[in-house]
């Protein structure tokens, strides 16, 4: 499957607007509602959404990832069944085109989450895809120069292997089962400019002392990392790590040159729902330009917070801290919340952004996995933590296991 480039190109020009400091959040706004206008045909193809074609956006219902995945054949414009797209994304993530009908690719994506959705994209889909990424993830130059651009991600999907046919680009998919001398030694290799990895894959590279040479900008996905943790890496790795944040839902935000995460509301409508007792909110996601497999009013269940202070960089997108887990990670009893940031800065502060952990909050006590060497001081940050708090939780230490699948799950709540 071909990409078209003078698509990918105007959709690089359109988001390159949207970081401009000239926008205004007034003209963002209008876009917005064009852009929901000219989406009601999209809907009318859509089984599950036809009934409300022509509905202002918020008499559609709010609907979960999982919803979305349990009706699949109905959530897409082409009545492509699960069971077809899940097949040609296994495809693809061998290396075959993964096209499930003709023009129309599928892959696998986890983003925030653990569980694995199927996504389906068009030629036009991808080029818009590919556009917009491009300007968010290049320096201000970006389709000027070549550049080599690595990848490292559970799954492979035609819809990155389209980087290196969209421009003056190189590009490199590395899988997350790479031992860490390997990716060194290819990472150096390819010497790559910008490169994507998931928070542990960086962590390790930056403990191994690798440094890449032509290292412009990095950027980490799927999984939080700390202020701490974040400062530590680029110290190690001599460029800052930036979030990325996407779904299978859609590419739903990107770090600007400043580092601030700004959401990508120039394709999508961004609702917050609040969450009880906290600051900070959930995204309902409508996003505006996929025509195969629309996403209407999808409540997501990461947890995001906006920032008090607007951006340097004067764009219009929202910007909100990096994503720093789910829902259900939060910890609580009663009225008491805690936030996964907050347990981040207290263990990372105390045992130091270099060291690897996991802390389990609970209904009867808390669990610190670490290594012995640092377990009294983790364990003493914690308490102080729930002392601050009022909580009357022991708090207890124990070894650090390898981590469970592909994803670095630091701070989780169990309720048993």
């Amino acid at each position: 499957m071909g990409i078209d480039r003078l698509r990918v190109i105007r959709a690089y020009v359109a988001a390159r607007r949207y970081q401009a400091r000239g926008m205004t959040r007034e003209g963002l706004e209008r876009r917005q509602r064009k852009l929901w206008r000219d989406f009601a045909p999209v809907i009318a193809r859509t089984p599950a959404l036809a009934h409300l074609t022509g509905k202002p956006l918020e008499d559609f219902p709010i609907v979960r990832p999982e919803e979305i995945r349990r009706d699949f054949a109905r959530w897409n414009t082409l009545g492509l069944s699960k069971l077809a797209a899940e097949a040609a994304a296994a495809e693809a993530e061998s290396g075959g085109s993964g096209e499930v009908v003709a023009g129309v690719s599928a892959g696998f994506s986890t983003g925030t989450s653990d569980v694995r959705g199927v996504f389906l994209a068009s030629a036009d889909e991808r080029a818009e895809y590919l556009g917009q990424a491009l300007a968010r993830l290049l320096p201000w130059d970006g389709v000027l120069r070549r550049r080599r651009i690595a990848l490292c991600l559970r799954a492979d999907s035609a819809l990155y292997r389209d980087v290196g046919n969209a421009g003056p680009f190189a590009f490199r998919f590395f899988g997350l089962g790479v031992p860490v001398p390997e990716l060194q030694r290819e990472l150096a290799a390819f010497d790559p400019h910008v490169f994507v990895a998931p928070s542990h894959v960086l962590a390790a590279l930056a403990r191994a002392g690798e440094r890449v040479r032509s290292l412009e900008r990095v950027f980490y996905g799927a999984e939080p990392m700390g202020a701490l943790e974040r400062a530590w890496i680029g110290t190690q790795i001599v460029v800052r790590p930036d979030p990325i944040y996407q779904a299978t839902e859609g590419f739903l935000g990107a770090a600007c040159i400043h580092g601030t995460l700004h959401l990508n509301e120039d394709t999508l409508i961004i609702e917050r729902q609040p969450v009880a007792g906290t600051d900070r909110f959930q995204p309902i996601v409508t996003d505006l330009r996929r025509t195969t497999q629309p996403m209407v009013r999808v409540l997501l269940d990461d947890l995001l917070q906006a920032r008090d202070a607007p951006c340097p960089c004067g764009s219009p997108l929202a910007s909100v801290e990096p994503v720093e887990g789910r829902v259900g990670d939060l910890w609580r009893w009663g009225d008491v919340v805690i936030a996964p940031r907050e347990v981040e800065a207290a263990v990372s502060g105390a045992v130091g952004a270099d060291v690897d952990w996991r802390v389990v909050g609970g209904t009867r006590q808390v669990t610190v996995e670490i290594d012995r060497a640092m377990a009294d001081r983790a364990v003493e940050a914690v308490r102080a933590l729930l002392r601050e708090r009022a909580v009357d939780l022991p708090v207890a230490d124990a070894a650090l296991g390898p981590m469970a699948g592909f994803k670095r799950r630091r701070v989780t709540f169990a309720d048993a």
